[in-house]
Order: C-alpha cells, then sequence, then structure tokens
C-alpha cells in the first residue's frame, strides 16, 4: 500500500512536473516572441525618429537659404532703384533720349518680353495664358527705355542666378 502511495505520488509529481515543464517552454516562446517584436518596434522607432530628426534639419537649412536668398534679392532690387534713380537724372539731359529705336527691333523685344511673362505664368486647362497688348499701347522704344530695361533685367538674371546658387548650395549641404 505505502508503495501504491509511492508510485501514485510519484506519478503525480512527474505529471505536474510535465505540466509546469509544458507551461515553462510555451511562456517562454511567447516571451521570446514578444522580445523579437519589442526589438523590431524600437528599431522602427529609431528610424522613424531619425527620419524626423533629418527632415527638421532640412526644413531648417532650407528656410535658412531661402531667407539669406531673399535678403540678397531685396539688397539687389533697391540698389537697382537706385540705379535707376540716378540714370534718369543723367538720361534728362540728353538730347537723344527720344529717339526711337528701329521698329523692328522695338516689335521684336515686345514679343520676347511677353513670350517670356506668357510662359511664367501657370498653365491653365483652358489655354496658356497670353499677355494683353492693347490697341493703345504704343510698341515704340526710346534709346533712353531701352537703356532704362537693362538694369532691371540683369538685376533678374542676379537674382534668378543667386537663387539657384542657394538650392546648389542646399543639395550639397543635405547630402
Amino acid at each position: 500500500m505505502i508503495n501504491k502511495i509511492a508510485v501514485t505520488l510519484t506519478a503525480l509529481i512527474i505529471v505536474i512536473f510535465g505540466v509546469l515543464l509544458f507551461f515553462a517552454f510555451h511562456y517562454h516562446g511567447k516571451a521570446v516572441a514578444a522580445a523579437g517584436q519589442i526589438s523590431q518596434l524600437q528599431s522602427d522607432n529609431s528610424l522613424q525618429s531619425q527620419t524626423v530628426s533629418t527632415q527638421a534639419f532640412n526644413f531648417q537649412l532650407s528656410n535658412k537659404i531661402a531667407a539669406a536668398a531673399q535678403q540678397y534679392a531685396v539688397k539687389v532690387t533697391g540698389d537697382s532703384q537706385e540705379r535707376e534713380i540716378e540714370y534718369r537724372t543723367i538720361l534728362k539731359t540728353e538730347q537723344t533720349c527720344s529717339l526711337a529705336i528701329p521698329a523692328d527691333i522695338a516689335n521684336g523685344l515686345y514679343d520676347y518680353a511677353n513670350r517670356l511673362r506668357a510662359s511664367a505664368m501657370y498653365t491653365d486647362t483652358s489655354g496658356p495664358v497670353k499677355a494683353v497688348v492693347s490697341a493703345t499701347t504704343s510698341r515704340r522704344i526710346t534709346y533712353c527705355q531701352a537703356v532704362l530695361w537693362i538694369d532691371p533685367l540683369l538685376t533678374l538674371i542676379d537674382q534668378g542666378n543667386n537663387q539657384l546658387a542657394s538650392i546648389r548650395q542646399f543639395e550639397k549641404e543635405r547630402k
């Protein structure tokens, strides 16, 4: 009888140990899987944090470069306006100021300016935006008017070159 109790007790201990062993392996497997998921989530969070940080840096850099380009454009425009006042003062005393340049040249300049203006406009599905030239518009350009066109055009080219240089600088610093 003691033998039966000992065998039963041993069998019970083995069953309990087996059940405990099963649960230990089962929950250990779940813990390992959870640890893998935690590691993956931490890696994802780190990558997202790095991406957000890089984007913030790029926005800050872009804003800094754009502000510098805008400040340069304001300075160049102011300088151009000062030169225009100076040129107008000088040209007032010129006797040839009222002489018109040849009509073919004037028409070509106006047409070219209108094409540039039209190409700078946003396209619309209804068709391209055309520059309006009214019947009262004189297509005559005097030599003095042509002289006064030169500096603003050079100023715009200077501003465009500065903007392109700013874009190159941004791309260089971003990499």
